[in-house]
């Protein structure tokens, strides 16, 4: 309904329904504060309780996890006492602060404090970067839900610890594995795994290919699709051809095609089909069309020091010697940003955006740029902020990916979009947001 002529009732409804989450997450704040208040008094020796998680089992008549956890929460987000009783702040001041107010959620905290825990880990950094980590990740919890802000929470711990979770060399093969039940009907059941974040991205780009809508009247849901895509696949393996359909062989040397160096020069023609042979028309898969973004000095430096990591576009961490094992055999897509091979500014000679725009707008926004979104790119729509027919260019500048169901709710609904230092920002209708504060879209950053 629009808010133009949204009645009073349903105004009023909604008014009630945000001042009462506040209020639950004020009082869940004001419940740790009591068990904080029951810890520093040691109420429990007076008990005869061995603990004060033990007390609270008993007091309020909860399992020992929820106990540990409102101690946990406390000790974090409350004001505590010295070993010679003198007061000190909440542990997380930021985050106690935000929590206090009613703008965060249990998920919220969660999320910052074990990330926090992340950082305590990590040797030899600064007593005020782990400050401004905690402040930053407490300002951005008021402004994305768990999921958004688990993404931001990532990108700081890539940036603070680098090398913590460091990415496998090599996928551990004895943990891959493809089970295959047939019941009695014929019917086939499917489980597997794939311990390589490589494989598992080659594997994505295939299937989710084969599984592309064939026109507007396609409305199969995305798993029958995908099984349909395997099909068409099975199919193709079975053909005279076989499933690669390659000829090229090697080449007069002897060497496989693809061995040597990182491919650097040209990029690869975009896989699209002919029209003229019709939009259900099933392109054999051929090799990977991978991209993988790393620094060179770590992809140089691959079978030395420790160190560096590579990002596929799912955000999955690849050691830098994967990667160049996997640019032996895959087609491999270097992202040069600006570079003078790649344009990324055609202005107004054409509507759609270009092979270089796609991939440069795939890297910034990472998927759908609407906040909170987790559409990958490849099931988004490159978007103009301002619209072409309005004057607006086929430029990064001017473009962000959305998914389908976002790309219609900006055309039609009363959200709008801007772009503020190279990044689209969305504001929301005032039914969302009173205030309409404007929010970050595209891939959660570092906040600094």
């Amino acid at each position: 309904m629009s808010e133009q002529v949204m009645g009073p009732e349903a105004r009023a409804a909604l008014e009630r329904a945000r001042l009462g989450e506040v209020a639950r997450r004020r009082e869940s704040y004001t419940r740790l504060e009591q068990v904080a208040e029951l810890d520093r008094s040691a109420v429990a020796e007076v008990t005869g309780d061995r603990s004060t998680e033990r007390l609270l089992e008993e007091l309020w008549r909860i399992s020992a996890a929820e106990a540990r956890r409102a101690v946990a929460e406390s000790r974090d987000l409350c004001p505590r006492r010295s070993l010679l009783g003198e007061a000190l702040p909440p542990r997380l001041p930021c985050t106690a602060t935000v929590a206090a107010s009613g703008e965060i959620g249990p998920a919220h905290i969660a999320i910052i404090r074990a990330t926090m825990r992340r950082l305590d880990g990590v040797e030899g950094l600064p007593a005020h970067a782990w400050a401004d980590a905690e402040q930053a990740l407490a300002d951005e919890a008021t402004r994305w839900g768990p999921r958004g802000l688990q993404a931001v929470a990532d990108r700081l711990l890539a940036h603070l610890d680098p090398d913590g979770d460091e990415p496998p060399e090599e996928a551990r093969s004895r943990d891959d594995e493809l089970l295959v039940t047939r019941r009695r009907n014929g019917t086939l059941l499917f489980r597997g795994r794939m311990g390589d974040p490589v494989d598992g991205e080659a594997f994505l780009e295939v299937i989710d290919g084969l599984a592309t809508r064939c026109g507007p009247e396609d409305q199969r849901e995305l798993a029958l699709r995908r099984v349909d895509g395997l099909k068409d696949l099975v199919a193709d393996a079975r053909s005279p051809r076989g499933i690669a359909g390659d000829t090229t062989g090697p080449d007069p040397d002897g060497r496989p095609e693809g061995d040597g160096e990182v491919p650097t020069a040209l990029l690869p023609e975009p896989r699209r089909a002919d029209p003229a042979e019709g939009a259900s028309r099933v392109e054999r898969p051929g090799r990977a069309l991978l991209t993988i973004t790393i620094d060179h000095r770590w992809l140089r430096q691959a079978l030395g020091e420790r160190g560096g990591y590579g990002l596929l576009d799912s955000g999955a961490r690849v050691h830098p010697a994967t990667a160049r094992r996997w640019a032996c055999d895959a087609e491999i897509i270097p992202v040069v940003l600006g570079s003078r091979s790649e344009p990324l500014d055609v202005g107004r000679t054409r509507r759609t955006a270009t092979d270089a725009i796609r991939r440069a707008l795939d890297l910034r926004d990472g998927g759908c740029a609407f906040p909170g979104c987790a559409r990958r790119p490849r099931r988004c729509q490159a978007h103009h902020v301002d619209h072409w027919l309005d004057g607006g260019d086929t430029a990064l500048d001017n473009m962000c990916l959305l998914c389908s169901f976002h790309h219609q709710l900006i055309h039609h609904g009363h959200w709008t979009t801007r772009m503020i230092d190279g990044r689209p920002w969305f504001t929301p209708p005032w039914v969302i947001d009173p205030d309409r504060r404007p929010r970050p879209g595209g891939r959660p950053r570092v906040p600094t």
